[in-house]
């Protein structure tokens, strides 16, 4: 190889080194995540609130929730929740991934069927509390049947539909719910995460059924 070859395979080199170094220090530190971090941080937390309020300071966890991967909103969420859980408690958290098959209605508060929900507390019989980021399943009598033994299950879900039937049954405990109430409580332009969290849901209990039949 002659000199001249060899000066050009260096210079090529070093300016697939320089565009790979650019590439890199843009993705990690300048491309901002479409979604709201300090929102979506706030929901994992809350979510780890209700948990510890209803199971105690300590108990066995298993957290429903699909490939975080396919959805960053939930990824964000899920590293709230277990920032969360380590101050709130002692807790041995078990992740359950859901297989999607590829659905799409499978994301953060959606998803999940009454049949997955029903094979997820017979897998686990030992669980306290069964944490659904995937929504909450609309269950047939025969599924409620099945049931048995129930955990304490707390959830995220993007709708009200099937949360006054879920508290009547006594199988959900404590939900955090895209916002159904208005006016939204706080200033009408967040800056805290509490404050994005108080806009856009809320917090739903047992002692709340009648607003969400109201909604509905």
């Amino acid at each position: 190889m002659s000199y001249t070859q060899k000066t050009t395979l260096v210079g090529i080199g070093a300016i697939l080194v320089t565009a790979s170094c650019a590439g890199w220090i843009y993705y990690s530190q300048f491309k901002a995540p479409k979604h709201n971090v300090a929102l979506h941080e706030r929901i994992g937390e809350v979510l780890a609130e209700q948990t510890a309020r209803v199971v105690g300071p300590k108990g066995r966890l298993v957290v429903l929730t699909i490939p975080a991967g396919a959805d960053p909103e939930l990824k964000t969420q899920l590293e709230g929740f277990h920032r969360a859980l380590k101050r709130l408690g002692q807790y041995d958290t078990k992740e359950h991934e859901v297989d999607t098959k590829d659905q799409l209605k499978y994301r953060a508060g959606s998803g999940l069927s009454g049949r997955k929900f029903v094979r997820a507390v017979k897998n686990h019989p030992h669980a306290d509390a069964l944490v659904s980021f995937i929504g909450i399943p609309s269950l047939s009598a025969d599924e409620v049947a099945q049931i048995g033994t129930r955990p304490k299950f707390i959830a995220e879900s993007c709708s009200t539909e099937h949360l006054s039937e879920l508290f009547t049954q006594q199988i959900l405990q404590a939900a955090v719910v895209s916002r159904f109430e208005f006016p939204a409580p706080g200033p009408h332009k967040p800056k805290t995460p509490q404050q994005w969290f108080d806009k856009r849901y809320q917090i739903v209990t047992a002692s709340d059924a009648g607003s969400i039949s109201q909604a509905n």
